[in-house]
């Protein structure tokens, strides 16, 4: 069991971690069996031509896990997002993951078993439909995706979820340089 004194400085880590992003607006968190998850976004505005960091937080429920990227032979955590006016501009990051041991099958395994956050960085398109719909008041941007994964307990690996997941941003007006850097 952890020390209070551990307890505590994990949490201030928690809370410093998640005071760098926003909650979507109307974000609450998604359960299933295995899971909880929330998004939120690096910023609650962007313009045409801006990269903003999409954020899932995810809550393993007591005793579950699921995979970190990189084996072979189990699904590991992934999150997809759909083809739309956003281009990812980097890779998934992933935090750094935690090894199981299972004794009983002779295998070490990459798990994710306490929160953890994925962050994706996507760059808004900077289209002429796009750049004019942002000139409009209340203008917003909806990019959606799928977080897939398969959780196990102690004794049982469940078949693999998808949970739809949704991020809407404010759209403001583009900066003449922004707009111009994503035509050339």
């Amino acid at each position: 069991m952890m020390k209070p004194s551990v307890l505590s400085i994990a949490a201030i880590g928690i809370l410093l971690t998640i005071s760098s992003v926003r909650a979507a607006p109307g974000s609450d968190p998604t359960s299933t069996r295995h899971l909880s998850v929330t998004m939120s976004t690096s910023a609650g505005t962007v313009a045409p031509g801006e990269r903003v960091s999409l954020v899932v937080d995810v809550t393993p429920k007591q005793d579950m896990h699921v995979y970190a990227p990189g084996q072979t032979d189990v699904i590991p955590v992934s999150l997809t997002l759909t083809p739309g006016e956003a281009a990812v501009s980097r890779p998934l990051q992933f935090p750094k993951a935690e090894k199981l041991e299972i004794k009983e099958l002779g295998e070490t395994h990459l798990v994710y078993s306490k929160p953890f956050r994925l962050v994706q960085d996507v760059t808004v398109a900077a289209s002429r439909s796009l750049v004019k719909r942002a000139a409009a008041p209340g203008a917003s941007l909806t990019l959606k995706g799928t977080l897939r994964y398969q959780a196990c307990d102690n004794t049982i690996c469940y078949a693999p979820v998808n949970v739809p997941v949704t991020w809407t941003l404010a759209l403001q007006g583009a900066s003449s340089g922004s707009v111009k850097k994503q035509q050339r």
